[in-house]
């Protein structure tokens, strides 16, 4: 259902690549840009965000517009989990070519979130369709190095209830060897839209028996995550601690008389602290989705506007989001003076500790990378983007 609204990404077949330079490179940076006028979805490579830097090749993914965007770049490889085929798929770029290195083909489809266990090893969790209705999860540990699955099983949920039997993964996290699973219920309220519950459930379960330890019921908001597996709605901090947004708002768990908030899980604590929550829609009057850590008690999150947009018919097409400072410590929240962005669900905000780069569809046609000076809060102008560009759908390092 969500699936048909998000913006789309990768396909399993890559087809010829685009030279835009001769020279011998070795890009830093990779955007996956959806282009105008049916025009291939493309990967376009960089070595620099600065404003005189410029693409230095392009690989189009296909032909036309494609179906899927499932996409997972780590440590010199590029991996697709595909939701719609099951198949999860390693690359390799040699040269200015994508090069396949191996598949795997899963039982499972519907891939909400995922996490790595370590360099080598994948957590995916996907939802397991069930006879009874009882909710289930499916968890795939899948080592990367050989492309296996080593370790699957499913995960038996409790809570369900009649009017809201679907289910939603929106976070996993591995710690201390214990799985912790965040998750919520939904319900469909015609052909496209949905509604979700709310009530939020922290599961904890012992990872090597799958024995279920602890369940924590959230009431404070609803919708954990989102389908993180193209955006992210999580991180860790220099001490450990794992922070974590919840997304009622109408782009996702369309239940928006709840606030979208930022929560924190103690490093070595079972349960989520129940004495911290930044509210972020009371605070600005809006929901927000995708969270990104900067460093230093600091974190990114993109809001909507909601008396810029009519229904979720023209919410990704309006130029409507912001960008803003979080101050985790004392919840103060700051909007970041750079164009407004379009477009739902965009990985689109990276760091390197000094900026912060916006990957950003303006609303002059501009498709452009803005930088922000985290000390002086500056902001300048970085790499200009192609043309015919229609949205940008994530920007990666790849160092």
């Amino acid at each position: 259902m969500k699936r048909l609204l998000v913006l789309f990404f990768l396909v399993i077949f890559i087809f010829s690549c685009t030279q835009i330079s001769e020279k011998n490179i070795d890009p830093n940076f990779v955007f996956c840009l959806y282009n105008k006028d049916e025009n291939p979805t493309s990967l376009l490579f960089t070595e620099s965000l600065d404003d005189d830097g410029r693409p230095i090749f392009q690989i189009p993914l296909s032909s036309s517009r494609i179906q899927e965007r499932e996409y997972i770049y780590k440590n010199g490889f590029f991996y697709r989990l595909s939701s719609q085929t099951s198949v999860f798929t390693k690359y390799q770029l040699q040269g200015s070519s994508f090069v396949l290195v191996d598949s795997i083909q899963l039982k499972n489809r519907d891939f909400e979130t995922i996490t790595w266990k370590d360099d080598d090893n994948l957590i995916a969790v996907c939802r397991e369709d069930a006879e009874n209705r009882t909710p289930q999860a499916r968890l795939y540990q899948i080592n990367v190095a050989g492309m296996k699955v080593v370790k699957q099983d499913t995960i038996v949920l409790p809570f369900a209830n009649k009017e809201y039997s679907a289910l939603h993964l929106g976070l996993v996290n591995i710690e201390n060897d214990d799985l912790w699973l965040a998750y919520s219920f939904f319900k469909s309220t015609g052909k496209y839209g949905h509604t979700t519950s709310d009530t939020t459930y922290y599961a904890t379960i012992k990872y090597d028996s799958f024995k279920l330890k602890n369940i924590q019921i959230e009431t404070r908001s609803t919708y954990p995550g989102g389908f993180n597996i193209i955006q992210s709605y999580s991180f860790k901090d220099e001490e450990g601690d794992y922070y974590f947004m919840t997304n009622p708002g109408i782009a996702l768990g369309n239940n928006p008389k709840l606030p979208t908030a930022i929560f924190r899980k103690r490093k070595g604590q079972l349960l989520v602290d129940q004495d911290y929550m930044i509210n972020i829609s009371r605070s600005i009057g809006n929901h927000a989705y995708g969270i990104w850590y900067v460093g230093n008690g600091k974190a990114i999150i993109r809001n909507e506007q909601k008396k810029l947009y009519t229904d979720f018919s023209n919410f990704h097409a309006v130029y409507q989001f912001e960008y803003r400072l979080v101050d985790l410590q004392s919840g103060s929240i700051e909007k970041i003076q750079i164009p407004l962005d379009k477009g739902t669900q965009k990985e689109n905000v990276w760091t390197d500790g000094k900026y912060v780069y916006f990957a950003i569809d303006g609303s002059n046609d501009q498709h452009r990378v803005w930088k922000y000076d985290l000390q002086t809060k500056e902001i300048s102008k970085g790499l200009k983007l192609p043309n015919n560009t229609n949205f940008i759908v994530r920007m990666d390092y790849l160092k």
